[in-house]
């Protein structure tokens, strides 16, 4: 299984570098099919090594004489973000779509509501990426790779440029500009949510000195305001507030008195799922004990609620593993 995570994960990576190596080339005429198949096909990979991760099949059940079949695209966005208006999900509901309908169509551009929709995308895989996985993709790639290239020349770029009518069908053409309507509406329906779906195109890096705007941001909304943090200096005294005595006490605080942990319950739960490779959750000072972060300890109040024996069935996977 771990080597099916690891395989999953660093064919996901891969397949996700060389989508934002096609979009950031202008020359390339075919970019914008390109980069869904390449997106689609990461997100795919990712969600399968997280559900790997988490003990999950990625296969579904082998039916005689029919070849082997992993989960699709759609059934791993459900089990991994429930919430049908996570806008994460729609992001990529929204991007497949497009998958859909252009590997049918020509569309010998992208438009600047499309790339607003694949900008989010890519701040949302390397978060994603980032959490289940621990890897930053800001250390495979040059981080400006992620600030995507677009022409802004609107003789070039804009729908109603005579040049890009002359290149697409009429039926291609009402389709590219319903589907940037469509977008439009879900991003104005998410309101604070809607970074994460769309960023505006009018994109820009900027290096600023405050700590507190971070020192590498991609910024671009309406009224100049930050759109994503890639990188921010961490005071993880901040971040990571909380030693292994208070996340016991936060969850004594929280959960019912039923349901109790104690410090080998957290031992076991950092063991059986990679607490300690996961920097969103876990920091280990050189020379102190470890920290945990206020995401962590809202993870583990969530897994309890759901099952009260989520700490009972994590002693028993670590004893497993123990060969106990």
């Amino acid at each position: 299984m771990k080597r099916l995570e690891r395989n999953l994960r660093e064919s996901s990576v891969e397949a996700f570098i060389l989508a934002l190596e096609l979009i950031n080339k202008l020359s390339v005429q075919y970019r914008l099919e390109a980069f869904v198949l390449l997106f689609c096909n990461a997100w795919e990979l990712l969600m399968k090594a997280a559900l790997v991760a988490e003990g999950h099949k990625v296969f579904y059940r082998k039916r005689r004489k029919q070849p082997r079949r992993s989960l699709s695209l759609d059934d791993c966005l459900k089990r991994l973000f429930t919430d049908a208006r996570d806008p994460i999900r729609l992001n990529i509901e929204k991007v497949e779509e497009l998958r859909n309908s252009a590997t049918h169509l020509v569309v010998p551009f992208v438009p600047p509501d499309v790339m607003g929709l694949f900008q989010a995308g890519v701040i949302n895989y390397a978060t994603k990426l980032r959490e289940w996985c621990n890897i930053d993709l800001a250390e495979r790639i040059p981080l400006g790779m992620m600030a995507l290239v677009y022409d802004f020349d609107p003789k070039t770029q804009a729908l109603d440029s005579p040049a890009i009518r002359r290149h697409m069908t009429a039926d291609t053409f009402s389709w590219i500009r319903e589907f940037q309507h469509s977008v439009r509406t879900q991003a104005d329906a998410l309101a604070e949510r809607r970074d994460s779906f769309y960023i505006p195109v009018d994109l820009r890096l900027a290096i600023v000195r405050n700590p507190k705007k971070a020192d590498i941001v991609l910024g671009a909304g309406p009224g100049g305001r930050e759109a994503i943090v890639v990188r921010v200096p961490k005071d993880f005294d901040k971040t990571h507030p909380h030693r292994q005595k208070e996340v016991l006490e936060e969850l004594a605080r929280r959960l019912v008195p039923s349901i109790r942990a104690n410090q080998y319950d957290i031992l076991c739960v950092r063991r059986v799922y990679g607490v300690d490779a996961r920097s969103r959750w876990f920091y280990k000072p050189k020379f102190a004990s470890p920290q945990y972060s206020e995401g962590f300890v809202d993870w583990l109040v969530k897994k309890a609620e759901g099952n009260p024996e989520f700490f009972k069935r994590a002693r028993q996977r670590y004893r497993k593993q123990q060969g106990r």
